[in-house]
């Protein structure tokens, strides 16, 4: 395994008792190479405009709504953003990753928190809109799009990591010499655009960036798991 989002890491242990590889030995950080925007879309079922209106909606509304994410670190970001407000919603699973688009446009669900990809058919043929980004920074697709944490609800903040990582045979001389190449790419113009374009923030392409996102994202998930139970996140 050589490129992987950085959940493989911080969220697999968490999930799956028995893992076949260790997460800290066998997957060592190489360089970070993008962040996966991630976003809360709502409805036009629902009148909520902002994060405070959606959360006067499901607390006057308990258990009216349904919502939707993939096992991924939006769902259990939600979850805890549910619980830690007292809010109830059905949680409804899929099979098909897209189904909850074709839904969410419908009006069959009322939330969904994905990745920028996966929910931007409704959103752009009008039947659904943004509330915010989740990521840390904003998106270079919709750089207009506030970020939770601006929107103060820092509690639903969580980062779409990925990169590149070695196993623990691999000398530090080629994981140096993979991460400066990594680096020059993030910086080429064309490829910048290109996974700005598919729904990605580009980052700097280094070994620190990418071990930093990995705790930072532990220290997070961590929190999470406190509040929720992330195996059954709904």
């Amino acid at each position: 395994l050589l490129y992987t989002v950085a959940g493989s890491v911080t969220v697999a242990p968490l999930l799956i008792d028995n893992l076949p590889y260790d997460a800290d030995r066998d997957l060592q950080p190489i360089a970070a190479t993008t962040s996966i925007v991630l976003t809360l879309a709502v409805s036009n079922d629902l009148a909520a405009r902002s994060i405070p209106e959606l959360i006067d909606i499901l607390r006057s509304n308990p258990g009216k709504y349904a919502w939707t994410s993939g096992p991924t670190l939006p769902r259990y970001v939600f979850a805890a953003f549910l619980k830690r407000n007292a809010l109830q919603m059905n949680f409804v699973s899929y099979r098909d990753a897209s189904q909850p688009q074709a839904d969410l446009g419908e009006g069959r669900i009322q939330v969904l928190v994905p990745s920028l990809s996966a929910s931007s058919a409704p959103v752009e043929t009008g039947k659904a809109r943004y509330l915010a980004v989740i990521n840390p920074t904003r998106a270079a697709k919709l750089p207009e799009l506030k970020t939770a944490r601006e929107l103060d609800h820092p509690e639903l903040e969580i980062d779409g990591l990925s990169g590149f990582f070695g196993g623990p045979a691999m000398s530090g001389a080629l994981k140096d010499r993979i991460a400066a190449d990594i680096a020059e790419v993030c910086r080429e113009p064309e490829v910048r655009h290109k996974l700005e374009a598919g729904g990605h923030n580009v980052l700097n392409g280094t070994t620190r960036e990418l071990s930093e996102g990995i705790a930072k994202q532990r220290a997070w998930l961590a929190e999470i798991n406190k509040l929720i139970d992330i195996r059954n996140a709904q």
